[in-house]
């Protein structure tokens, strides 16, 4: 973050017992310190130059590449930060490095155990402590990355052994009458890893409730399977160049 003169001249006092500005999702302190507030909304989402500060979804077009390392060498490509949908980040320009926002359900705590915050900036989803350093990461980011190991183990036992299996089974189930709308891919599990065919077919016939097993079934014999990742959690990712 980018230093800056505090607007003395509009601040307040009573939300967080200590003078500060609002400035979009951004909030400035007297003390130095700066806060992506909480209840963030999308139009929200965009450049702060005050601060050197973006803050970005990472299915937006105008989020910069990301890398893993400083030096800009490892890209994280854009489908590995939107697997499971969008993640929301802050990007600091001037020291160069992304941070994902905490979000407004974990209010009052860190999601990261070694981190204190003050009170007036416990409801923060990106914290600076001041200009010129790094952000206080409260959340990681998510990297989720194709898993070769699993793919080659475990997805000719599921195209070959549990797809014709399961889909037998659904064809043959009253749930299988009637209107058959699409549905997304079934969420094949990482625990899959070292199980055999009959196993997995247990796993997924043991479902909560008849509903969630038809589910199950339906979304297997209609779409098949969507094969896990391998999950990296990180505190910072990072940016070249300039704005």
């Amino acid at each position: 973050m980018k230093k800056f003169r505090f607007d003395h001249a509009n601040k307040s006092w009573d939300r967080y017992k200590m003078f500060h500005k609002f400035n979009g999702a951004m909030c400035e302190f007297e003390t130095g310190e700066v806060m992506v507030a909480a209840n963030l909304q999308s139009h929200h989402r965009q450049m702060y130059d005050r601060y050197n500060i973006q803050v970005v979804s990472t299915t937006e077009p105008d989020c910069p590449s990301l890398y893993f390392d400083k030096e800009c060498t490892e890209l994280v490509t854009k489908a590995w930060l939107t697997q499971e949908g969008q993640q929301e980040l802050a990007i600091d320009h001037e020291q160069k490095c992304a941070v994902a926002l905490r979000y407004y359900y974990r209010w009052g705590k860190s999601s990261k155990p070694s981190v204190y915050l003050g009170s007036h900036v416990r409801e923060a989803c990106a914290y600076w402590s001041g200009a010129e350093r790094m952000p206080v990461p409260l959340e990681s980011i998510k990297v989720q990355q194709p898993n070769p190991e699993y793919r080659k183990k475990v997805q000719p036992v599921l195209n070959d052994e549990v797809i014709p299996a399961i889909t037998a089974m659904w064809r043959l189930s009253d749930a299988s009458n009637g209107h058959q709308y699409s549905v997304n891919k079934y969420k094949a599990k990482e625990k899959w890893l070292e199980s055999s065919a009959q196993e997995i077919i247990d796993d997924i016939l043991s479902e909560d409730s008849d509903y969630y097993r038809n589910e199950a079934m339906r979304s297997i014999a209609q779409s098949g399977f969507r094969l896990p990742r391998a999950t990296t959690e990180v505190d910072f990712l990072y940016i070249k160049g300039e704005k």
